[in-house]
Parts: structure tokens; C-alpha cells; sequence
């Protein structure tokens, strides 16, 4: 059963172009180095938070990281915990220092009772 990451942030104010930049990186060395070190991964999703009403960009951006299991993403990070191995290269596209660390934030989800769940597409 999959296991959900969800980290939310806000940029610090004056490394948005930095950040920006530095997740395009980091998405590129996932794609490339998906198998070899994230085997635990299903799926990493990008979003920007945008007010209900307007749309507008509130500042906080959303990363939603989908595992095989919770014990996937357990075996994931105590395989990284020290940034040793190949470990070591994540660390230099890991976007977090244009975090303003202050504001993130970090909840987790399993899936319930997805006998009822709907997907609309497939209809």
C-alpha cells in the first residue's frame, strides 16, 4: 500500500530564482538516478499553493512524494540518513538550502478504504 510524504515550504525571499532553478535540478536527477537510489519511489509531484478565490500564488510550494510502502520510505531514509554513497551527489541538487526553513513542513498519509475512492478518468 503506498505511503505519502507531503513537505510544504516557502523560498526564501531572495533565492526564488536560485530555487526555482535548483528544483528543475533536482527533478532532472531524479529522472536520471530514479532507479539506482530511489527504488522505494513511486511518484514525486510539484504544486504551488494559490488562494481559493483568486488563484493567485500564495508563496508556498508543495512536494507530494508517493513510496511503495511505509517501509519503503523507512528503508529509504535510513539508506540516505548520512548522505553517504551516491547519497552524496543528492545532497548537492538537494533544494532545501533555498528553503526558508522556518516554514516547512512535513505530514504523512496512507491511504484509506480505497474501495472508495473514485477516479473519473477511467470512466
Amino acid at each position: 500500500m503506498s505511503f505519502y510524504e507531503v513537505e510544504t515550504w516557502v523560498p526564501k525571499p531572495d533565492k526564488r530564482v536560485d530555487h526555482d532553478a535548483m528544483i528543475r535540478s533536482w527533478f532532472a536527477f531524479m529522472k536520471t538516478h530514479q532507479k539506482e537510489m530511489f527504488a522505494e519511489w513511486k511518484s514525486a509531484r510539484y504544486f504551488r499553493e494559490v488562494d481559493r478565490s483568486t488563484g493567485q500564488p500564495t508563496g508556498r510550494f508543495i512536494m507530494l512524494f508517493e513510496y511503495v510502502s511505509h517501509e519503503g520510505f523507512l528503508a529509504y531514509k535510513e539508506r540516505r540518513k548520512d548522505w553517504s554513497g551516491p547519497y552524496e551527489a543528492y545532497k548537492a541538487v538537494d533544494p532545501y538550502q533555498f528553503f526558508d526553513l522556518e516554514t516547512v513542513t512535513e505530514q504523512y498519509w496512507m491511504p484509506e478504504e480505497q474501495d472508495l475512492w473514485l477516479d473519473f478518468s477511467e470512466s
